[in-house]
């Protein structure tokens, strides 16, 4: 048994079908059928419908295989006709496949557009709907002036190709508007109109608003939007990220300002145009920059407040939200926290490109005395907008001594004051002058600003005492990214010169126990030191400037006679005060 597949006989394609209104007559023309091995041609079979679905009815049949024209003449004038061919040829069990249909309009319809949109690579597609005439075979490709001058730049073939790339037109540069007509297979091209509804790219661009933290944008309107314009969509990408939608506004709103950036980002955004059921999409350019807009930093707090010993001026450190930008700081201070003044030559100009400004920054005030009382701080920064911010106050540590009595000094301080700062412990430390140094005595709780030394276990000492309170604190501020540390802030050097306390004997007795005459001075470190004896009469019969002089009862190597004899001591003391004692020693003998 033999077995052959059936025949299958290609129709050429039928080239045109016009209508000739001067004759109410329609026209067809349609290539050559090929010979078919199979067997003999029998005729080109014409069907016709007064719709484009049918149902179709033989129309005639042309039995001239060199035939490839008909005129048919029984139409009623004014109905569209559609009509399609078939190469009929004596092949039993053949089949068919017939020519495409086409309709006797005058010219093709005009296009339906769908979209126009900008992509990612800077170019444009352009989009519109199969054009419904069946005999549509190309389409013109119109950019729309916008006094409405149209220019021909490409043709796209076949009816079915319905997107166009523009690869040569930049959409950063303006707003384009693209239409088209469709062209039909007919002898002379005919074309339809082309749509006067054309669609443009939205042109998107941003503003560098310094002085303002948002970056505006704007953009042009999108125009006649197949099934009506619903809205617009803002994406953004920061920093390389996923496009993101930041907003959606109404289909009247051209401008939105966007705020979720930091200085310094990389950003790229992009405004889409969307109908009432999203199903048509077209994207502006995609503007990509780097964010400059000038923003005051979320924070700055005060981190440090202390008193450099050397010196006696006072440190000052802070913190700064380091993702601003900082044109200058200016510092304040103030000895009441009411009334505050500028510390001259405080304003540090800082501003640093690119960002992020040093997260850190100290001054030194070198304009106060703190041993006097508390000083109060704060710093102002601000950008080149004059847009500032201010560090919450804080107060040094300031330490005051006084001599409450003989062998006790009483030491005051105030409280160590700082936001986000937890005192611990204030630590005292003392130097009694003999050379060791400020040496650690002991520590308080943070509620304790006062305490007595007693100094009486001290009297090898010069007579002056100097200490120094360190306040010890643990910073934790939660909004500068959880900053947590422990610090130290130290107070003013304060000293206290003990008066001298001079002890003088009444009586020796020559070759006794006691048998000089020596005042002791304690807490003295007497400077211009003089001892004189006088005699009755007044005269000197002894004198020294040795503070560890004494008299021995003798005048020129022998004993004076038994009495009492005039002393005059002087000298100064170590806080510069005269000190002078004079009265009557009795001298003895056995």
């Amino acid at each position: 048994m033999h077995c052959a597949l059936a025949q299958v006989i290609v129709t050429q394609p039928l080239i045109c079908a016009v209508h000739n209104t001067s004759t109410t007559s329609d026209a067809l023309t349609w290539d050559m059928a090929v010979n078919n091995p199979c067997g003999t041609f029998v005729g080109y079979v014409i069907y016709r419908s007064t719709k484009q679905a049918g149902p179709y009815q033989p129309d005639t049949i042309i039995t001239d295989q060199n035939a490839t024209s008909w005129v048919d003449l029984q139409i009623s004038g004014g109905n569209n006709w559609f009509y399609y061919v078939k190469d009929s040829f004596n092949c039993p069990g053949a089949s068919y496949q017939i020519a495409d249909t086409l309709e006797n309009e005058f010219n093709p319809d005009v296009p339906i557009l769908n979209y126009v949109t900008v992509n990612s690579d800077s170019t444009i597609t352009f989009n519109w709907q199969p054009g419904s005439s069946p005999q549509t075979t190309f389409y013109i490709v119109y950019i729309i002036e916008p006094n409405g001058t149209k220019t021909i730049v490409d043709t796209v073939f076949g009816r079915f190709n319905t997107t166009w790339i523009d690869n040569a037109d930049n959409p950063y540069s303006s707003s384009f508007s693209f239409s088209i007509a469709a062209g039909d297979s007919c002898p002379g091209e005919q074309l339809s109109s082309y749509n006067t509804n054309p669609l443009n790219t939205i042109l998107l661009t941003h503003s560098e608003a310094r002085c303002n933290p948002a970056i505006p944008l704007a953009w042009t309107a999108y125009n006649y939007m197949p099934g009506g314009l619903a809205g617009y969509q803002i994406y953004v990408s920061r920093n390389d990220s996923a496009y993101a939608l930041v907003a959606t506004v109404d289909s009247s709103t051209l401008i939105y300002n966007y705020t979720s950036f930091n200085n310094g980002d990389s950003v790229q955004i992009a405004v889409v145009a969307f109908n009432s059921d999203t199903t048509i999409l077209a994207s502006s350019n995609y503007e990509r920059f780097i964010a400059t807009v000038i923003k005051p930093p979320a924070y700055i707090y005060l981190t440090s407040l202390s008193v450099d010993t050397s010196d006696n001026h006072v440190d000052i450190r802070w913190l700064v939200d380091n993702n601003a930008k900082i044109y200058e700081y200016q510092v304040y201070n103030s000895e009441d926290s009411a009334t505050w003044a500028t510390i001259p030559d405080a304003n540090n100009g800082v501003e640093q490109v690119p960002v992020p400004v040093a997260r850190f920054a100290s001054y030194i005030d070198s304009t106060v005395q703190p041993q006097y009382g508390p000083y109060y701080y704060y710093v102002q920064g601000y950008d080149s907008c004059m847009t500032s911010t201010n560090t919450p106050p804080g107060e040094i540590v300031s330490l005051q001594g006084t001599l409450s009595d003989y062998y006790q000094i009483t030491l005051t301080w105030n409280y160590f004051e700082l936001y986000g700062a937890t005192v611990q412990r204030y630590d005292l430390f003392r130097d009694i002058g003999n050379g060791s140094g400020l040496v650690f005595d002991k520590s308080f709780g943070p509620n304790v600003i006062t305490c007595i030394d007693s100094v009486f276990q001290d009297t090898a000492s010069i007579g002056q005492f100097c200490y120094l309170i360190q306040a010890a604190y643990t910073l934790n501020l939660p909004l500068a990214n959880n900053y947590d540390t422990s610090e130290i802030s130290l107070s003013n050097i304060t000293c206290v010169d003990h008066r001298p306390i001079i002890y003088i004997p009444n009586a020796f007795v020559y070759n006794g126990v006691n048998n000089f005459f020596k005042p002791r001075i304690i807490f003295g470190d007497p400077a211009g030191y003089s001892m004189s004896i006088f005699d009755r009469y007044g005269g000197k019969i002894f004198e020294t400037h040795d503070v560890n002089g004494a008299w021995d009862g003798t005048r020129n190597g022998s004993p004076v006679d038994q009495g009492g004899y005039a002393y005059l001591i002087t000298f100064t003391a170590l806080d510069g005060t005269p000190v002078t004692r004079s009265g009557i020693v009795m001298f003895l003998k056995k």
